[in-house]
């Protein structure tokens, strides 16, 4: 069944860009039970709705013990960005989740390597809609393609860690809204 399109984009009041930079979640994706994706354009249970086709509304499910590790991130530090890309009829859409976080810590730097070569899923949520954007899929999971460290010289210089998270996937870092497991506490 088609999905019928009436009217897309509305005027709305309050619009903004921006993350919640104290709630960026990340998994690792051989810690997870089960994970939901959103709904194919074509199948057995194709999208009825342009919602169905980036929205994950099911939970995703740990092994016993494990969650989600909260990153705490800079403030306006974090960034999605979403490109087009592939040639016509292969068209997918590659996803980008860069956050800073202060400091050169031992378990900033720990972190740094633990994550750098592992299959990642993030959550992200949205500052002003509270949209919980995900990085990652059972599919192609997420990835660093970057990180890096910055100590200025000057005393009142930068001193951060920069991660960037990437995904490839047949749609915009879609939107989650299944509960949420954080890792227990040891």
């Amino acid at each position: 069944m088609p999905i019928n399109v009436e009217q897309i984009g509305e005027p709305a009041a309050e619009v903004s860009g921006g993350f919640s930079h104290t709630e960026i979640r990340i998994g690792f994706l051989e810690n997870f039970a089960s994970l939901d994706q959103p709904k194919d354009i074509e199948g057995d249970t194709p999208a009825t709705t342009l919602t169905e086709l980036v929205t994950i509304v099911g939970d995703h499910t740990f092994n016993a013990g494990v969650g989600f590790t909260k990153v705490k991130a800079l403030l306006e530090s974090v960034l999605l960005e979403t490109t087009q890309m592939g040639p016509k009829f292969a068209h997918i859409q590659e996803n980008k989740l860069t956050f800073q976080m202060l400091g050169s810590k031992d378990e900033i730097l720990g972190f740094k390597r633990l994550i750098k070569n592992k299959d990642l899923i993030v959550l992200a949520p949205e500052f002003a809609s509270g949209n919980v954007r995900q990085i990652g899929s059972a599919k192609f999971a997420g990835s660093v393609l970057e990180s890096s460290g910055k100590i200025d010289g000057v005393i009142e210089g930068e001193n951060t860690a920069t991660f960037v998270i990437q995904d490839k996937q047949l749609y915009d870092a879609p939107i989650y809204k299944g509960a949420i497991t954080d890792q227990p506490a040891p």
